[in-house]
């Protein structure tokens, strides 16, 4: 790839957005500028070329040193010629920020060996900070190296009525209600260590088990307080979920950037969408920048796409591209999330969902589903992963993949990662629309850059839905 292409190219940019700026009439007053429903136009110029920047920094076409360079050198053209305050107009930060420095170590690679989920699906009554709730315990997964539990408390918000003695009937022995551990079927002691995790709601929770129990263990004990102990088999596990996996064809680093972008926007999400919807709103700049430096097809039928869910989410598309997005239309699953949003089949069914899967290497890094709760507004799913970091939770080129799910009802659900901290390689993918009343599977769809993985899971739904808050 040609940087000093890009970088020209760029330069152009910065030259002509300058020029349009200095044309422009001058106002005394701020409201002023707002009194004809425009914005200051060396404020504009700056956010298209600082989006072009990011874009292809993004890409791999410019250095985000470069970046930084151009960026800067066009807000103090702005500054000498009093467009701009003389500390400029806004913070350069391009997505690549937040990127591991240079020299410092990349994520370890997945290390080699079994990886195993075994669904559990057992609730618990249990207390927690003073409050009757269920401990839904879903998945023991095992690993190069490593055990652990996941958990996740449902609160019912009724205050715990405490004994004589501070006791609390009902409520189990394992962490974080008390000191417990595991016995194996050799009477063999593990230790369990709790760390309770955001989940937004609810509580979610990984018990790491300490040591690994070794190959040929045929089920784990786990103590629940008064009740019996809870027996986690190991040696016949029937899987909850269907794995497959295909090879997809490669697309080219502008139109997976620009794919990015639309699933980004269509799910939401804290800084990740802030630098999406940046790219969104100079999409014609973006798109011939990407088209120059050779990253993007001149035919692309991406472009329109993410143009014609700019045109449906109200952000401006100039040039041409406003009219091939009237043309291109939506894909199914873009068009699909958006009838959802207004006005599809209303809240979805709240309960919790027994889940556990391994999914093969993907692009070096591998996935572990660990349970699936399906909440009012939207479905939640642990996961964890080996040989890639969610860290940090920016728009960058380090985050290839791309989560979507499709239930049984035809209905497609757009996944992001949650902006909860979790810990023990653990993080949240959350899909919304939240799940069909009447769905009974769900295919649960991971896409790197050259194949996909498809998790199909059975919803099999407890007899009582899972108590949500209030």
């Amino acid at each position: 790839m040609d940087s000093s292409a890009a970088e020209t190219h760029v330069r152009l940019l910065a030259e002509a957005e300058l020029r349009q700026a200095t044309r422009a009439p001058r106002y005394g007053w701020l409201d002023d500028d707002f009194r004809t429903g425009g914005e200051p136009p060396g404020e504009v110029g700056l956010l298209r070329v600082k989006a072009v920047l990011s874009a292809l920094d993004l890409v791999g076409a410019v250095s985000a040193g470069t970046a930084q360079s151009v960026l800067g050198e066009f807000t103090s053209a702005l500054a000498a010629r009093g467009l701009a305050p003389a500390e400029g107009l806004l913070r350069v930060v391009l997505p690549g920020e937040g990127e591991p420095a240079a020299g410092q170590p990349a994520e370890p690679a997945a290390p080699p060996g079994a990886y195993r989920a075994i669904p559990i699906a057992a609730v618990i009554p249990a207390g927690w900070e003073g409050y009757q709730g269920d401990v839904h315990v879903q998945t023991l997964i095992l690993a190069p190296g490593s055990a652990m539990i996941i958990t996740m408390f449902v609160s019912t918000w009724r205050e715990v009525a405490s004994l004589p003695g501070g006791t609390v009937p009902g409520q189990p022995s394992f962490p974080p209600f008390g000191d417990s551990g595991l016995t194996d079927d050799q009477g063999r002691r593990y230790q369990l260590d709790y760390q309770a995790a955001e989940g937004g709601w609810f509580q979610y929770g990984v018990l790491s088990i300490s040591p690994v129990p070794p190959a040929g263990v045929q089920w784990l004990d786990m103590p629940t307080g008064a009740g019996p102990a809870l027996r986690i088999q190991l040696a016949q596990s029937v899987p909850a979920a269907r794995v497959t996996s295909q090879r997809i064809q490669p697309a080219a680093a502008g139109e997976h950037l620009l794919t990015a972008v639309g699933d980004t926007l269509l799910g939401g999400g804290a800084m990740a969408g802030i630098s999406a919807t940046a790219i969104a709103a100079s999409l014609a700049e973006v798109a011939d920048a990407l088209r120059a430096v050779q990253v993007l097809p001149d035919d692309s039928v991406t472009a329109a796409h993410l143009a014609a869910l700019c045109q449906r989410r109200s952000i401006e598309v100039r040039g041409p591209l406003a009219d091939r997005a009237r043309t291109a239309g939506l894909p199914r699953p873009w068009a699909d999330v958006l009838a959802q949003g207004r006005g599809g089949p209303g809240e979805g069914r709240p309960g919790v969902v027994p889940v556990g899967a391994v999914l093969p290497e993907i692009d070096g890094a591998r996935f572990v589903l660990a349970g699936l709760s399906s909440w009012e507004r939207q479905v939640s799913m642990p996961v964890l992963v080996w040989g890639w970091s969610p860290w940090p939770r920016v728009f960058r080129s380090g985050q290839p993949f791309s989560w979507w799910a499709r239930d049984d009802t035809g209905c497609w659900h757009v996944g992001r990662t949650s902006p909860y901290q979790l810990i023990a390689r653990t993080f949240h993918v959350e899909f919304t629309p939240p799940l069909h009343p009447d769905a009974t599977s769900l295919d649960i769809m991971l896409s790197g850059s050259a194949a996909r993985v498809t998790v199909s899971v059975p919803l099999c739904w407890p007899d009582e839905p899972a108590r949500a808050p209030g």
